[in-house]
């Protein structure tokens, strides 16, 4: 079976997302092996299309972005959508949007300029694995409908917070949430001890949901206000999280995240439960 990963993005517009964003794809990449140069193109692509949401979408206010990656054996399918004004001139401008787009239709071997009819633009880029081949973009785009994507259905949970991310297969939040939760702590200027137990909270709830998972997506969502940082994560089957709770409670000297973070939550929510975990930078210069 060849391997596969999908990863829904939804966070504002502002110049600090499109970091989010390259951790993102470097996360896929990992997961994937994929080599460098693509991930170079990847990055530098997405990036243009996202820098162009931040300047143009939204009059340079901050907005809803999301960002949709698929990858496979054959290649990578990304897209970045927002909700704003739409592309009402594609050429070149001295503002460089039009350079941005060039870029990015160089860089892909495939990329679509659109306008929902639900208005704003959607940016739709095609990278194979190897030489690319009109055939093997045809079995991709086919697999792809058939399979679905995170776009596809509700998300695995109804979270809020500066970054909503949903993955699949499980197995990838690990390295997603631990980039990301990286990035925004360093962006909340955590402190250089209470920035590295990041890292092990990150792990410890990657590996709690490989076990914990209620179905083959996972979501996860970030917030930072002042010195803290908030995580909730889900949907865990029934009990599980209940029992990673009691058991971090009755052996805190075993549990990283026990020991690390400032509090931790159930919530029930239906027949799955969605984990919720704080993290408070008390450090030299904390507030």
């Amino acid at each position: 079976m060849k391997r596969s990963a999908t990863v829904r993005l939804e966070l504002d517009s502002k110049p600090e997302s499109v970091t989010l964003v390259r951790a993102v794809l470097s996360a896929v990449a990992e997961s994937m092996a994929l080599e460098s140069e693509l991930l170079n193109d990847l990055k530098t692509a997405v990036s243009e299309a996202c820098n162009n949401v931040v300047v143009h979408a939204y009059g340079g206010r901050p907005g809803p972005l999301r960002v949709e990656v698929e990858a496979s054996g054959e290649g990578v399918s990304t897209t970045v959508r927002d909700r704003g004004s739409g592309m009402r001139n594609l050429a070149a401008r001295e503002d460089g949007m039009g350079v941005g787009l060039a870029v990015i239709s160089a860089l892909a071997a495939r990329a679509e300029f659109l306008t929902p009819a639900d208005g704003g633009t959607e940016v739709r880029m095609w990278f194979p694995i190897g030489p690319a081949a009109p055939e093997e973009l045809e079995r991709f785009e086919d697999h792809r409908r058939e399979r679905g994507s995170p776009r596809d259905g509700a998300p695995a949970v109804a979270l809020s917070g500066d970054v909503v991310v949903t993955v699949s297969p499980v197995a990838l939040m690990s390295p997603v949430l631990g980039r990301l939760a990286r990035a925004v702590a360093a962006g909340a200027r955590f402190s250089f001890d209470r920035f590295s137990d990041v890292y092990l909270v990150a792990d410890t709830l990657g590996a709690h949901a490989q076990k914990a998972a209620a179905g083959e997506r996972i979501s996860f969502s970030l917030q930072s206000e002042g010195k803290r940082l908030e995580l909730w994560l889900g949907p865990f089957s029934q009990g599980s999280g209940s029992q990673f709770q009691q058991s971090a409670a009755a052996q805190p000297r075993e549990s990283p995240l026990a020991l690390l973070a400032d509090e931790i939550l159930v919530d029930q929510n239906g027949p799955a439960e969605t984990l919720r975990v704080v993290l408070r930078d008390r450090g030299a210069g904390a507030d």
